[in-house]
């Protein structure tokens, strides 16, 4: 049977330790960033401090996992561009997070575990507040890259193939990189 096409971006499920504790924090967005944020996106730091989505070929810091309170729309999922506010991310450079495989290639096998790639960056619902972000399966390579393939999600199910989920660590990490700001 063929896995579910149901993107959900990035979603934290323990750390490299094994602890299910998922540590997060709040990042500023201004009202420059022009892409909405949903509940899964990879983000990256700008250059001013606040984070924006990230785009594929870039430093990660984390995944958007909450948007601060709105008291004028309490029914807000996501954070819509150009807006100010606040975005919760799991920011642990050992987080390990479940991650769907784009179906726009060839499907992982088990061969890919321990190699990398880069992430494909989808726009996520304005209805649910959820991401569309993927790894993609097309650029997997033992060069550097964004995130590292550490295995098949092992849940009934999921198997290998098209729309498949991994688990995955950030390895273009920004709180793991050799540069400073």
């Amino acid at each position: 049977m063929a896995n579910a096409n149901r993107p959900k971006g990035a979603v934290p499920v323990r750390s490299l330790d094994g602890s299910t504790a998922i540590p997060v924090n709040p990042y500023a967005v201004d009202v420059s960033n022009s892409t909405a944020i949903f509940l899964g996106d990879f983000v990256a730091r700008e250059a001013d401090g606040n984070i924006a989505p990230a785009a594929a070929a870039g430093v990660i810091l984390g995944a958007a996992v909450g948007v601060a309170d709105d008291y004028d729309n309490l029914t807000r999922r996501y954070l819509p561009a150009t807006t100010v506010g606040t975005v919760y991310v799991a920011d642990d450079p050992d987080l390990i997070f479940e991650v769907q495989e784009d179906d726009g290639g060839t499907a992982l096998t088990a061969a890919a575990r321990g190699a990398n790639t880069e992430i494909v960056a989808g726009a996520g619902s304005a209805t649910t507040g959820i991401s569309a972000h993927e790894l993609d399966q097309d650029g997997v390579t033992s060069a550097t890259a964004q995130l590292r393939l550490i295995r098949l999600v092992p849940r009934e199910g999921n198997a290998y193939g098209d729309n498949a989920d991994w688990e995955v660590r950030i390895n273009e990490h920004a709180y793991r990189t050799a540069a400073g700001v």
